[in-house]
């Protein structure tokens, strides 16, 4: 029996089965043909019998060498995710099969499919065939690795996306949120008076960052905070702080290690800025400030309002002018732990009023698994080829990942001296010179 995980621009196995034992029946049949007439009754039986196991076992496996042959091909043409090979059976009983080689023959693939962290935009399958071929993009990151993304012409190169904002085709933006249940469970989670006696020790805030060239010029924010008010810096970023022995040469890999979680939970504050502004684009610096129960410092997403567990779960820095301004509020908080406490309801009351982070897990379970949301990516794929007749042409808009021009932290917009905004024009000229190339 064939296997449906044979090529289909290959021939099935089974059928070079039935090529070889035809050959086979014909040797026999000029070997009978010499027989002498005593034999001559059995070796018509023998030759009856034979030619209709054979006629019975070619017609099955001819059928199932057709129906492989009509599955549709998708191809991963990025390298290392999700590095796969099999058939994809998705809702409705459909198939297709996934293949990790971009080497396959180019007339035999259906569709291809674009891991953005990895893509290289000097290496596509170009030129492009017509649009009866899908083209995917799957893209949990900001567009720091791939700047181009930013441009609307670079996202009107796919048909089909996968990622963290809402208008996406396979939306994950809650991919960073380990569990609901972190949001109030008070594992980590230390007392404001405890927090208050830690105060004797270490700052009120703590920051932790290696990356500290980023468009949204998070280390200029701090930096300026820091005239105001004490933060505890650790990392390689502004580092005034020696981080604990244990985490010092890879804390990056123990970020979640339950010492660390501790570790950072007697802060009263957590700065969380993202390294890029997009839509929905929320990522474990903001969740984990969540689940050990500090008050995140946030700057970002400009829909994190939307993801909050509650009314006042961050102190948002766009809803403050200046690092100054910002520095006399919180100094207020921390004289007040009544205020301070309107921050962590979630943890204190146990409460999560926000519909919305609820409706979306239970619509979209699979977004907090890489793997899992690949895969609902190539079974949305799977099912528009088996509908290839009836389908319209779907073209990826900047609503799937709307990253506008780098934005800053300290000035609240563009800032014309960000060598971030440079690389901006420069990604807009290379999609550009893709669209030259398209053919």
């Amino acid at each position: 029996m064939c296997t449906k995980s044979m090529k289909r621009n290959t021939h099935c196995f089974c059928r070079q089965i039935v090529i070889y034992l035809k050959e086979m029946t014909m040797k026999i049949f000029k070997r009978i043909m010499k027989l002498t007439v005593r034999n001559c009754l059995c070796s018509c039986i023998f030759i009856i019998f034979f030619l209709i196991f054979i006629s019975f076992w070619k017609s099955e496996s001819i059928g199932v060498y057709k129906q492989n042959a009509h599955i549709p091909v998708i191809v991963w043409w990025t390298n290392g995710f999700p590095s796969v090979n099999q058939i994809r059976t998705c809702s409705d009983n459909i198939d297709c099969e996934i293949i990790a080689d971009k080497k396959i023959n180019g007339n035999a693939v259906d569709a291809y499919l674009f891991y953005g962290s990895v893509i290289n935009l000097e290496d596509l399958p170009l030129p492009r065939r017509p649009y009866d071929v899908i083209w995917g993009l799957f893209h949990e990151e900001s567009p720091r690795n791939v700047e181009e993304l930013m441009h609307e012409e670079m996202l009107n190169l796919f048909n089909f996306s996968a990622t963290f904002s809402r208008h996406s085709d396979v939306p994950f933006p809650l991919q960073y949120m380990d569990s609901i249940n972190d949001i109030t469970s008070k594992e980590h989670y230390v007392d404001t008076s405890t927090k208050n006696n830690y105060l004797k020790e270490i700052g009120p805030i703590m920051y932790l960052q290696t990356d500290c060239e980023t468009s949204t010029e998070r280390d200029k924010y701090v930096k300026e905070l820091m005239k105001f008010i004490q933060v505890d810096s650790y990392g390689a970023c502004l580092n005034n702080k020696v981080i604990p022995q244990k985490f010092k040469h890879d804390y990056l890999n123990n970020l979640n290690d339950p010492e660390f979680l501790d570790f950072t939970a007697r802060y009263k504050f957590v700065i969380a800025i993202e390294n890029g502004v997009c839509d929905d684009y929320i990522t474990e610096k903001f969740w984990r400030a969540i689940k050990v129960g500090t008050v995140p410092i946030y700057f970002g997403s400009p829909t994190i309002r939307d993801w909050l567990p509650n009314n006042k779960s961050a102190i948002l820095i766009k809803d403050f002018p200046t690092p100054k301004a910002m520095s006399e509020y919180l100094q207020l908080l921390l004289k007040n732990d009544k205020l301070y406490e309107e921050y962590l309801e979630h943890k204190i009351k146990g409460t999560i009023t926000n519909k919305r982070l609820h409706k979306e897990l239970r619509a979209r379970p699979y977004q907090n698994d890489a793997l899992k949301t690949a895969e609902t990516l190539e079974c949305l794929v799977c099912k528009k080829l088996h509908e290839k007749n009836k389908r319209d042409k779907n073209i990826v808009t900047k609503y799937h990942y709307n990253c506008p021009q780098p934005i800053s932290a300290l000035t609240l917009g563009v800032n014309p001296h960000n060598s971030w905004l440079f690389s901006w024009r420069s990604a807009k000229l290379k999609v550009q010179e893709i669209y030259k190339k398209l053919g």
